[in-house]
């Protein structure tokens, strides 16, 4: 009995190391637009993956998305792109660090009308909170077009939180930025 524990224990940490990546499709079927979504995931290497494609059902337009996540020594590098039914194309990408306190933020986006940005953010622990600074400049003409700075403390029993936003007029931030730059988490 002894050795068919150890040879099924065997087995187990072979499976583990040799893990496959998982893939998931989900497809959808509506009357104004059909979709699929691969989505490939391989904990091992520590990359995710998501393409989608709709089909716009009374013209046959198509919009498109990707996203890839893959982690680093130091953190996480993220990068995806989303072509509208319009042909027009906007785009991301950005490192994310760990670092003693916290994290830093650091990349690139690019409008659908052909602005390009740069990116960049950090989070830091306090002894009772943290602070967070989340920053897009329009490289083209210098300009800040979005700076969010959030300060949480939480002492004495008490959540004490204080956000304040800058946002040029016109300006909406791209979908899909991640924590670093977006700064609050996905619901």
């Amino acid at each position: 009995m002894k050795t068919l524990l150890l040879l099924t224990g065997a087995a187990l940490v072979a499976t583990a190391a040799t893990a496959e990546p998982t893939t998931k499709t989900i497809t959808v079927d509506q009357p104004n637009y059909d979709a699929t979504r691969v989505i490939v995931r391989d904990k091992e290497a520590g990359t995710l993956t998501r393409e989608t494609n709709v089909v716009r059902e009374r013209d046959g337009a198509t919009a498109s998305g990707s996203f890839s996540r893959t982690r680093t020594e130091s953190g996480v590098s993220v990068s995806g792109s989303q072509t509208g039914f319009a042909g027009r194309t906007r785009s991301y990408d950005y490192d994310r660090t760990r670092t003693g306190t916290g994290s830093t933020t650091t990349g690139t986006a690019t409008g659908r009308g052909g602005q390009n940005y740069a990116l960049s953010g950090n989070r830091t622990r306090t002894g009772s909170g943290f602070t967070a600074n989340q920053n897009i400049v329009n490289t083209g003409n210098g300009r800040t077009v979005y700076d969010r700075n959030v300060a949480v403390d939480r002492s004495g029993g008490n959540v004490t939180r204080s956000v304040d936003v800058t946002r040029a007029k016109g300006y909406h931030r791209p979908q899909g930025l991640g924590r670093g730059i977006r700064g609050a988490r996905r619901r």
